[in-house]
């Protein structure tokens, strides 16, 4: 106390002095999470050594993640303002690279809707993945509200093997109804280890492009109670610039 100086605080007693296991704990850990995911990962934890006396410090494993090495090239850049007539476009996106193999989307216009239904919502797309599944193709999602949502008012409530096959999920509000992107668990190990992408838009509220009028115009290859199937003869043009956080949807 008596000495000069800023004071620093450093992690010395658990790192160099060891009254902590903190590394072993961490790098077994490290080692778990890489061989059961198979990629590279990172966790969260907490530590709380101020127990009281003769009761061990605690150790909290908060949450684990995938690390996915993302490639950057001049395809995945993506101007603003996007080009005209294009069918999405989202300034709030997760992922990087092009997509040079879907034909399909799969979407749900405002009309269709219905925040008490959200339930009988998620078992059709649970069906309509299965079809996906049989054919072994990948399909765009286009949903209102919060996709996996643990409140049905927000969103529709499922979980990740109903929507194995899309590629590419887009969320987006209304007027009424804002979304923003997830920042949690939300979906996060599946999208950043299969390389999918997730889009947030508002299209009503100027963020981002939802061109349902050119969705609504096409001839559906299948029409359920909420949803539309809507497959082009050649893949779409989709690409996701990962530096910016824009997404890119067209023909």
């Amino acid at each position: 106390a008596g000495r000069k100086g800023r004071r620093v605080l450093t992690f010395a007693g658990v790192l160099k002095h060891g009254s902590f296991p903190l590394a072993e704990i961490v790098r077994a850990l490290l080692k778990l999470g890489t061989e059961a995911m198979n990629v590279p990962i990172e966790i969260e934890f907490a530590v709380n050594l101020d127990t009281p006396p003769r009761e061990p410090a605690v150790f909290s494993f908060l949450q684990i993640r995938p690390i996915v090495e993302n490639f950057e090239s001049a395809d995945t850049l993506i101007d603003n303002p996007p080009p005209a007539g294009c069918l999405i476009y989202a300034e709030k996106a997760l992922g990087n690279g092009r997509y040079d193999d879907i034909k399909s989307v799969v979407y749900i216009s405002p009309d269709k809707f219905d925040r008490s239904r959200t339930k009988d919502m998620g078992r059709e797309l649970d069906e309509l993945n299965r079809l996906f599944s049989e054919k072994d193709e990948d399909y765009i999602l286009v949903v209102q509200g919060r996709l996996g949502s643990t409140d049905p008012w927000l969103g529709i409530p499922l979980a990740w093997p109903a929507i194995s096959k899309a590629k590419i999920i887009v969320e987006y509000g209304s007027s009424d109804f804002r979304v923003e992107p997830s920042q949690g668990t939300h979906f996060f190990q599946n999208i950043t280890s299969l390389g999918c992408g997730y889009l947030t838009i508002n299209p009503d509220l100027g963020d981002g492009i939802l061109n349902l009028k050119k969705l609504q115009s096409k001839k559906a290859e299948r029409e359920g109670e909420f949803f539309r199937i809507v497959s082009y003869s050649r893949p779409l043009k989709i690409k996701i610039d990962g530096r910016n956080g824009r997404a890119l949807i067209e023909k």
